[in-house]
């Protein structure tokens, strides 16, 4: 392992303290519901708790996606620096652009998903669903927290190293999705043709942007 020289990025730590503060509010808050969501890989309880009504608009849901949006930007920071992609003198404004046209693009796609659902009458179907992948999306980004500290406080990976990272996530943002169709395969081959469409628009497309302006 290389010792890694590391520039002062004193608002780095800041975003690094503020994620763990926000995950230990939701589990002061929360405790029951926070253990539940610990264990989705294990245990269904979490979504079997949520299932009349699935939302991500409550202040649970709210605090795992402000954790879950923090880190992904602090993420896509890193691996956008390493990679020189933009030359930026004010690396904390670049982070902030991250997160808002993270956030922006986020909210965005869910939009267009209430739009598809609203249209082919499919709300709960797309309710559940948003629900379930978001839930996902929050706790996988949470397991890129110890690896942020590996990379910025004690070495200094290679390009290849953080894409090989890069592809791994997406990998298992593609095997819970996978699980989630898997599940639901009766209600998507009902509606085969807009789930086609809809994964080629909402959930293909924007990994395929990111790859291309990574590589």
């Amino acid at each position: 392992m290389i010792a890694r020289n590391m520039e002062s990025y004193n608002w780095i730590t800041l975003i690094l303290v503020v994620i763990l503060v926000i995950i230990l509010i939701g589990n002061k808050l929360f405790p029951e519901k926070f253990t539940e969501f610990k264990k989705i890989f294990s245990s269904g309880k979490y979504f079997t708790s949520h299932q009349k009504k699935p939302s991500v608009f409550n202040l649970f849901s709210f605090i795992l996606y402000l954790a879950h949006g923090f880190t992904l930007s602090l993420a896509l920071f890193i691996l956008f620096k390493t990679r020189a992609i933009f030359d930026v003198a004010y690396d904390f404004i670049f982070y902030l652009q991250i997160f808002i046209i993270l956030n922006i693009l986020i909210g965005i796609k869910y939009l267009f998903e209430k739009i598809i659902a609203s249209i082919f009458s499919m709300d709960n179907v797309i309710d559940n669903y948003i629900f379930y992948k978001i839930t996902y999306k929050n706790l996988l980004a949470f397991s890129l927290y110890p690896v942020l500290l590996i990379v910025i406080y004690t070495w200094e990976p290679s390009m290849n190293i953080l894409i090989l990272i890069t592809v791994l996530y997406l990998a298992l943002n593609l095997l819970v999705l996978l699980k989630y169709y898997a599940k639901h395969q009766k209600l998507i081959y009902k509606f085969s043709f807009y789930f086609i469409l809809y994964l080629c628009s909402l959930e293909i497309a924007p990994y395929i942007i990111l790859y291309k302006v990574i590589t």
